[in-house]
């Protein structure tokens, strides 16, 4: 690559001029970088990303509305140009990258549903348990379902409030909406089956979570329950309660005895829930046996 050092600054060439091919740098400090550079054809996966990035952004800050209907082309045009200075037309991308604008809809629909609803409460849920480990009274029978009551007190406040303060679970719950209501179409059904991904996809990673809680106090399942019927059940109310929150901003605290000493604590709706279940499902492990400190 040439580099030229250019003199004088007032003789710099305006926009098409017979300049060569290389950097150079103007008696200013500026520095020209090659055009061809920036005029490099774009792969039809990068445009692809570049515009499903651009309408999950545009459906995180604005919700669905009724529907997908204002997510066009030209509105993630001017995205993805704003974000990245890469301008795209319909050219770039009708039947190169998607058929219609109805396909780029459905697939930036599917890839919302497919990635699942609640990464973000799961680690917020998880930061705050993270104390609780090296508390957690497990020394005798009794210790262990009293850790049980805390972790549920804990971890049920946070993954709710986590939940609706969620803009990715609202956009989730509302591609269901559009899944269960809308007419039997090619792109209705790609995008049911994104959401029953999506919903795999987190019921195995809060599944994970609950039996790392069970393990650590010593607790199984009751038969014939299992942990997906756990992780599912909690999974159903924890979202259902949230909804309500969302709607009628009806959030309920429920002062209980289950302090030290009997002390007054507060707790939401669903943590209560959440402990019911958790004591419906489980039970003491008998042959589980406290780790020594170097476990």
């Amino acid at each position: 690559m040439q580099l030229e050092i250019a003199t004088p600054v007032a003789h710099r060439p305006g926009g098409g001029g017979n300049r060569r091919l290389g950097v150079t740098i103007w008696d200013d400090g500026v520095v020209d970088q090659p055009q061809v550079d920036q005029k490099r054809r774009r792969t039809k996966e990068e445009i692809r990303e570049l515009l499903l990035d651009a309408g999950r952004q545009i459906l995180l800050e604005e919700g669905l509305g009724v529907g997908a209907g204002d997510l066009t082309f030209k509105r993630a045009f001017d995205r993805v140009e704003a974000t990245t200075g890469a301008r795209l037309t319909n050219a770039s991308v009708i039947r190169r990258v998607w058929e219609n604008q109805a396909e780029y809809q459905a697939d930036v629909l599917a890839t919302v549903a497919g990635v699942g609803d609640s990464t973000g409460e799961l680690l917020s849920t998880v930061a705050v348990m993270a104390p609780l480990f090296g508390v957690l009274d497990r020394s005798s029978p009794e210790a262990r379902l009293r850790s049980v009551t805390e972790v549920c007190r804990v971890a049920g406040d946070a993954s709710f409030r986590a939940l609706v303060a969620s803009r990715a679970w609202a956009l989730w719950v509302g591609i269901w909406v559009l899944g269960a209501t809308g007419a039997p179409s090619p792109h209705g059904e790609r995008i049911r089956r994104a959401l029953v991904g999506g919903y795999e996809l987190d019921t195995e990673q809060w599944g994970e979570l609950h039996a790392g809680l069970a393990a650590h106090l010593g607790l199984r399942v009751r038969a014939p329950l299992t942990l997906r019927h756990f992780t599912v059940a909690v999974g159903a109310l924890v979202e259902g309660c949230a909804l309500r929150q969302i709607v009628a901003e009806d959030l309920m605290l429920i002062e209980r005895p289950t302090g030290p000493g009997g002390a007054v604590q507060p707790w939401t709706l669903f943590a209560v829930g959440l402990e019911a279940l958790a004591f419906e499902f489980f039970e003491l492990d008998p042959d589980w046996t406290l780790p020594s400190d170097g476990d």
